[in-house]
């Protein structure tokens, strides 16, 4: 079980995380600190819902909804990425969407608590190398196994989140959290056609998925940009 010290020093990591961060579809963070013991962070109050809430009532989005979404978050993903950070924890949960007069569906990354700095100095480091954290469901092969990661263990995630978003189903469940964390490094993704049979989804958009989705690293997109430049392909 973490510490107390430990879950403080999460917390400052995720205060230290976002706030050193600027882009449209990231939660600002505007302060943080510590009063009377008791620790503290100032951001922007998000109205929407989550897209596990969006999920639960519309079972699936459209691929022409959800793309703009995807990308969206794509870029917010690659503003984290080339500012030295891994998201570690990208699922439905921590992605909220709100129609504002300008936009609908305007997305918003949230939840940095477990972001982890890229090439992260070893006295720096809050988990030991080879722990494992994350949500089991949307983690990575190499994130299961403990291994180094980079932003293409990002990318794997956000395909967990792609493929659940317009299919309503992960791409991969087992009969538990540890059974789902075996098959993420041993079993390919269920089939389009078996996740929601009669639901038309792009085959521009399911080779996306799919390529995202490969247990090697090295077969994957290897940065943000290059996968938002197929995603835009697929509109």
């Amino acid at each position: 079980m973490e510490s107390e010290n430990t879950g403080y020093k999460r917390f400052k990591r995720e205060a230290q995380s976002a706030s050193a961060l600027s882009h449209p579809n990231i939660v600002k963070i505007y302060d943080y600190g510590e009063r009377d013991g008791r620790p503290y962070i100032v951001m922007d109050y998000m109205e929407g819902k989550n897209l596990k809430e969006v999920l639960k009532e519309e079972i699936r989005l459209p691929s022409e909804r959800a793309v703009p979404i995807f990308l969206q978050l794509a870029d917010a993903l690659g503003h984290l990425h080339e500012a030295g950070f891994l998201h570690r924890d990208i699922k439905p949960d921590n992605v909220i969407l709100q129609d504002t007069p300008f936009q609908k569906d305007f997305v918003t990354l949230v939840d940095f608590g477990i972001a982890k700095q890229l090439n992260e100095p070893s006295h720096r480091k809050l988990t030991m190398d080879g722990t494992v954290v994350g949500t089991p469901a949307f983690m990575s092969p190499e994130q299961i196994l403990g291994q180094e990661l980079d932003q293409r263990s990002d990318i794997y995630a956000f395909g967990v989140f792609m493929y659940t978003a317009v299919t309503g189903v992960l791409p991969i469940r087992g009969k538990d959290s540890v059974d789902t964390m075996k098959k993420h490094v041993t079993d390919q993704p269920l089939e389009f056609s078996r996740a929601c049979p009669g639901v038309r989804i792009p085959l521009s958009l399911q080779i996306v998925l799919r390529k995202t989705l490969k247990k090697a690293p090295a077969e994957r997109h290897q940065t943000m940009p290059e996968l938002m430049k197929e995603l835009e392909a697929c509109r």
